[in-house]
């Protein structure tokens, strides 16, 4: 792997001894630039080997510095100020919390509330020059984090890096195994724009759930995403026959505002430090029982079975 230093404004790699010889393009794409953001680099005529600025897919020997900007980028959105709350942020990555009802992103055809509209105004507020890419999105009803990154180099780096997701949420009834792998392929269902199902033709799609605590009524699952399928913790939980409180898309009973899922845990390795970032968000948008809320509700013993 290239290491990785800053130069004033611009990323930096320093090519390894193994990779002597790469060319220019490959050793780039190796590192997680996309192909767009690599023509972009050489049309703004901003990158450079050794200092010198290049247009062409040279090969590069060992301790040969490569070096470019991040690009400025424009927004058709329309600064909105509302609340925001930052769990992380740096140079490049800002995460925050998403509230119930809010919109992440919309088209700047459209001027409703959303979070990146908030986010842009945060922006401008503090002269900080970036630019808006959701790396995860959330379902409008679902609260929690949302990550962004400020560059469109970043994003895409991140999209193609695996993160650990948690989610806590409420589920009607109690489950009869406490934890387990559910693997059902989801797939948008035939004569609708937005529901999904489990079908055999669908994408393979895999969450791990654990029971924290249940009655008779109700359950606060822990679920693990492996997989990023639209709706895939509402459309696994109501296959298992236990759709999440508020979700009537998906079989839920009752009248509540909205489905209680909240992504309250996202880790993964930042694509420029290497280092491990773990972020949390507390603020949970429905109540669990009274000192129970992470109590697991069963013995090893029967976890096991």
């Amino acid at each position: 792997m290239p290491v990785n230093t800053k130069e004033g404004s611009h990323e930096q790699l320093l090519v390894p001894k193994n990779q002597s010889g790469i060319h220019l393009k490959t050793f780039l794409m190796q590192w997680g630039l996309s192909a767009s953001y690599w023509k972009a680099l050489k049309k703004a005529r901003a990158l450079f080997v050794n200092g010198l600025v290049t247009v062409w897919d040279i090969p590069l020997s060992a301790n040969d510095r490569v070096s470019f900007p991040f690009l400025p980028e424009e927004t058709d959105l329309v600064p909105e100020e509302g609340p925001l709350t930052i769990l992380y942020e740096d140079e490049v990555l800002l995460a925050v919390h998403k509230e119930q009802g809010l919109l992440v992103h919309n088209s700047g055809l459209t001027q409703e509330s959303s979070l990146s509209r908030r986010v842009l105004f945060y922006y401008r507020e503090h002269g900080i020059k970036a630019a808006l890419h959701p790396v995860s999105r959330l379902d409008r009803e679902t609260s929690g984090i949302v990550l962004f990154a400020k560059n469109a180099a970043l994003h895409h780096m991140l999209t193609k890096a695996p993160m650990k997701k948690l989610y806590l949420a409420l589920s009607h009834g109690p489950w009869e195994k406490f934890s387990g792998v559910i693997a059902q392929p989801i797939a948008r269902k035939d004569g609708s724009l937005i529901e999904r199902c489990v079908a055999p033709q669908g994408k393979p799609a895999r969450t791990r759930y654990r029971v924290l605590w249940q009655d008779a009524a109700k359950s606060v699952v822990a679920f693990h995403l492996y997989t990023g399928r639209t709706h895939q913790i509402r459309v696994h939980a109501a296959f298992m026959g236990h759709p999440l409180l508020g979700d009537t898309l998906y079989g839920a009973k009752g009248s509540q505002k909205a489905h209680a899922l909240h992504a309250m845990r996202l880790q993964f390795r930042h694509p420029l430090s290497g280092k491990d970032v773990k972020i949390t968000d507390p603020s949970l948008p429905f109540f669990l029982p009274a000192n129970k809320a992470f109590a697991p509700c069963i013995s090893k013993k029967k976890d096991e079975r």
